[in-house]
């Protein structure tokens, strides 16, 4: 019941993420279409207002009184706009600066205006911004329908609302992609936050429920101790108080998950050297030829939990070794020192099957697991002793298929240390 509700919880909020964006997207494809509207009705307008002017049929001959009918006739529109005679020179605007007004310009600097090289002043600002307008917007041409004749240019920009409005569908575009990160990263936590309970959760069951036997086994064992008298019983019970010392060492380890454990002052090279010993006395027990080789450099001590940095090198050793198919398997353990970077390595490499780019990005996903039968947990249980618990480094440095693969373990020395990493 504790998984369906987990993956309905999970569901659920997807779904919900989904609606979210939905809505979020058509929002902001309704603003777009409005700025559409406002820009194609800006363009519909000024048209509009170029055979306006056109059909007005206004004097050839342009004067002051021309100028001050053209004045009236734009003195609402709210889009900035130019309109120039048939030379191109600018003889009335609106909308285009607060400081370039039409009465600044007397007739006669209108009449003696060169197109082609006006004077620095209010007609030769008029004429850049003009360029510039034309850029964004064809200018509308002002034709006499009586006659054909060419009377004149309209020019036209944005509406300072439009302006402003143009960057929303783009800042909508960045916030509905910022949505959608911080979403998927906040979905995707929640459910590896799930996962991870139930992990952890699964860990402490585990160890609780071997506390029970494990303790009644310790009694018997110590009863049978005391009542055995044949040498060869004895060695029997010594080997049963080792594995059952054993059991009791993996339960500790499973009870310390989720929970923060204490780091002491460790030597990495002895907790390393340990969990090999342990994996070399299975060595018999294979099918297969296997030699684990091993190369400890000068480590400094350390803060860690020894438990549990044991625990994560045996899960790499057990992999390695379950990954050897060849008749002579080679398994390399070694550690070393990078004073410079204060990074202790303990690197754990194999001749074995290797794997594909596919299974190698899922190989610290639980459940997951290329062994058939396998449960999938080593590895991640590996990475959380490493990355939370030591604020370390758990990672798949290189495989390929039949060639083997590589794990490295990376933690942040106590401290620098004149250790040369030669080998002892």
């Amino acid at each position: 019941m504790r998984f369906l509700s987990i993956a309905g919880s999970a569901r659920a909020r997807t779904y919900a993420f989904i609606g979210a964006m939905v809505l979020v997207g058509v929002v902001f494809g309704y603003i777009y279409s409005l700025v559409r509207s406002f820009e194609r009705q800006t363009d519909t307008l000024t048209r509009v207002f170029a055979n306006f002017c056109a059909a007005a049929t206004f004097p050839a001959t342009q004067d002051q009184e021309l100028r001050y009918i053209f004045n009236e006739v734009v003195k609402d529109i709210n889009f900035p706009i130019v309109i120039t005679d048939t030379r191109g020179i600018p003889y009335t605007w609106k909308n285009i600066g607060e400081n370039l007004k039409p009465d600044d310009v007397t007739w006669e600097d209108f009449m003696e205006a060169n197109p082609n090289d006006p004077r620095q002043g209010v007609i030769w600002e008029v004429i850049h911004i003009v360029d510039r307008m034309d850029e964004g917007h064809k200018p509308v041409t002002m034709i006499d329908p009586s006659t054909g004749r060419f009377i004149g240019t309209v020019h036209y920009g944005r509406p300072a609302i439009t302006q402003g409005l143009r960057w929303l569908p783009l800042a909508g575009a960045c916030m509905l992609g910022l949505f959608f990160v911080m979403g998927y990263v906040g979905i995707r936590s929640i459910i590896e936050g799930e996962r991870r309970s139930i992990w952890v959760g699964m860990a402490k069951e585990t160890a609780h429920q071997l506390g029970t036997p494990l303790s009644s086994l310790m009694g018997w064992l110590q009863h049978l101790k005391e009542r055995c008298a044949d040498e060869r019983m004895r060695d029997t019970v010594r080997e049963m108080e080792k594995d059952i010392l054993r059991l009791s060492k993996i339960s500790s380890r499973f009870g310390k998950v989720g929970s923060k454990p204490r780091l002491d002052e460790e030597d990495i090279v002895e907790i390393v050297r340990s969990a090999v010993d342990y994996q070399k006395r299975r060595l018999p027990s294979f099918s297969r030829e296997v030699e684990i080789r091993e190369h400890f450099g000068n480590i400094p001590p350390t803060a860690v939990n020894a438990d549990l940095i044991e625990w994560a090198v045996e899960n790499l050793l057990k992999n390695a070794l379950d990954a050897i198919d060849k008749p002579k398997g080679i398994v390399e353990v070694r550690t070393t020192f990078v004073p410079r970077q204060s990074i202790i390595s303990i690197e754990v490499e194999d001749n074995g099957r290797g794997m594909d780019s596919g299974a190698a990005k899922k190989i610290f996903e639980p459940g997951y697991s290329t062994r058939r039968g396998g449960w999938g947990l080593g590895l991640p249980l590996a990475r959380r002793v490493v990355e939370e618990y030591h604020h370390g480094r758990l990672r798949l440095l290189r495989t390929s298929p039949g060639r083997g693969s590589l794990f490295v373990i990376e933690l942040p020395a106590a401290g620098r240390s004149s250790a040369t990493g030669e080998q002892r």
